[in-house]
């Protein structure tokens, strides 16, 4: 997700612009619920979150989906970069080139924390088609709806008379932690530091969604309209890639913190829950009468909200072939609420964080498989980078993933918050790998797709981890103390950061060994 948090510097984005972004920070905060809750390190969670990924065979590249056929060769396709409008010239130098400006085209995206950012939109908005038309590279322009709201306390403070803002009203805007509440007061998010948040958004909000959509009518479209219509008649309407709607839209669950979350929300007098139940409260579910799924009612919350914010878009008269909702396809349901088909809706075209891990750390199997189920349409890796930690692809090949099937835009993410993380992320995405692939879509040459290979040394450290995962569960359930073990894995985070894989695999087999799993484990498959 891209880190919208920020306050944002005049003319430029907002801070970080990457989505360990909500996306990110929940797929650290979703391992550490899910059993060693010893192994604490966002380095070594991440890891962990990719060995759940992994799959038997050799990984050989997955065939184009049956009937499905590439975007049409008039229909221009991106190169984005989530990057400061100001540094336009600055980012097509790094690349080379900006393509041939109709067919395939550099460029960069803004982000906007839509609710903090208010009435300062418009002149972002015109800022950012200036320097598209200067540097005559295309722009795409970010609407986050849901995350940053931190000075929105009209909104959501329902708790703190002394506070501006206050309205005991306000509970029906934000999460509950059970259907007669608590309503949620503090979010925890992580875009590589962990921090405390404005509470989570009740997505189904009648006061929330007339805001949504007075800004949308009222302060976004007029100008974004005018804009457009601009480029139109200046025969650069190419330079106009879209608009990302939303950013990695879930619903928190805390009922498994991690130890670092855990002392924050006792704190902060946070129930140990899930969230959701007030959005399941405004659909006609109840404590007499539950969904049969939990995570299921709230994912079809979560894809007619995205629904809701794309229609308020079109009925402004934005292009819906220009919108992409933000769905963040490497995580399971169990992680968002928000799976793979939450992005599909009928005012837009599908948009995905496609980061290698996870669901999609060998392939992008799952996504195909969506698509063919939805006719093929095309769509878009809205936040990507194969430098993530935990990635085995190649450049060229993870290009391919998108640009071979259908995709006709890739936006590669490099923010985040604290240091480690934004550096490997522009290490990844401005290596001599990375251009030289950008240069061949630029130029119009085939991607070519590269097998995975079964025997990687990440994912053999990575099936390791897994097994440590396992066997610490083991010990927990059956009473022994892992916390040797746990104090052992410490270590792992540094020499992963590191990329001192040799060091880290010989910590991790120590710890199996301490475990009693030293036998090799049977094939790992996918998780379900």
């Amino acid at each position: 997700m891209l880190d919208t948090g920020g306050t944002p510097r005049p003319g430029g984005p907002t801070r970080g612009l990457v989505h360990s972004h909500s996306g990110l920070s929940r797929l650290v905060r979703s391992l550490n619920r899910r059993g060693a809750p010893w192994l604490m390190t966002a380095a070594v969670v991440v890891l962990l979150a990719c060995a759940w990924a992994v799959a038997g065979g050799q990984g050989t590249p997955v065939a184009r989906a049956s009937g499905e056929a590439p975007a049409a060769p008039e229909e221009p396709r991106y190169l984005l970069f989530w990057f400061d409008a100001e540094k336009a010239a600055e980012l097509a130098d790094r690349v080379g080139m900006k393509g041939d400006g109709k067919t395939r085209l550099l460029g960069f995206g803004l982000p906007n924390p839509t609710f903090e950012l208010g009435d300062q939109l418009p002149d972002r908005i015109r800022s950012a088609f200036a320097a598209a038309r200067k540097h005559n590279m295309a722009v795409m322009l970010h609407f986050d709806f849901h995350l940053a709201w931190k000075n929105r306390p009209d909104l959501w403070n329902w708790f703190d008379p002394k506070k501006p803002g206050y309205s005991p009203d306000n509970r029906f805007n934000v999460e509950w932690h059970g259907w007669d509440g608590p309503p949620n007061r503090v979010r925890y998010l992580d875009h590589g530091v962990l921090e405390r948040v404005a509470p989570n958004m009740c997505f189904t909000s009648k006061k929330v969604r007339a805001e949504v959509t007075r800004i949308v009518a009222k302060v976004i479209a007029p100008v974004l309209r005018d804009e457009i219509a601009r480029l139109r008649a200046e025969g650069k309407e190419a330079l106009f890639a879209g608009v990302l709607v939303g950013l990695e839209p879930g619903i928190d669950d805390y009922s498994r913190p991690n130890p670092e979350v855990a002392r924050m929300m006792k704190e902060d007098g946070v129930p140990a829950t899930p969230l959701g139940y007030r959005a399941l409260l405004d659909r006609g579910f109840g404590a007499d009468h539950p969904p049969d799924d939990f995570r299921k009612a709230l994912a079809t919350i979560i894809q007619e909200t995205v629904a809701f914010w794309c229609e308020q878009f079109v009925e402004a008269g934005i292009p819906r072939e220009k919108l992409y909702p933000h769905i963040a396809a490497p995580a399971p349901i169990e992680m968002t609420c928000a799976p793979i088909w939450t992005a599909f809706n009928k005012d837009s075209r599908p948009g995905w964080t496609t980061y290698p891990v996870m669901l999609l750390e060998r392939d992008f199997k799952p996504i195909y498989d969506e698509l063919e189920k939805h006719g093929n349409p095309p769509w878009a890796g809205v936040e990507a980078n194969a430098g993530m930690p935990g990635s085995v692809v190649d450049w060229e090949t993870y290009l391919g993933w998108h640009y071979n099937h259908g995709c006709v835009l890739v936006a590669v993410n490099m923010g985040a918050t604290g240091e480690d993380l934004p550096r490997r992320l522009r290490d990844g995405a401005f290596s001599k790998e990375a251009v030289a692939a950008y240069r061949k879509f630029l130029t119009g040459q085939p991607l070519a797709e590269k097998p995975v290979s079964a025997d990687h040394p990440q994912l053999r450290i990575q099936r390791k981890m897994l097994r440590v995962r396992d066997g610490i569960e083991r010990w927990h359930k059956s009473g022994r103390d892992p916390s040797a073990v746990g104090k052992l894995m410490e270590g792992a985070a540094p020499l992963a950061n590191a990329g001192k894989l040799d060091q880290l695999e010989k910590l991790v087999d120590r710890a199996l060994e301490m475990l009693g799993e030293t036998e090799k484990a049977p094939g790992e498959s996918r998780p379900q």
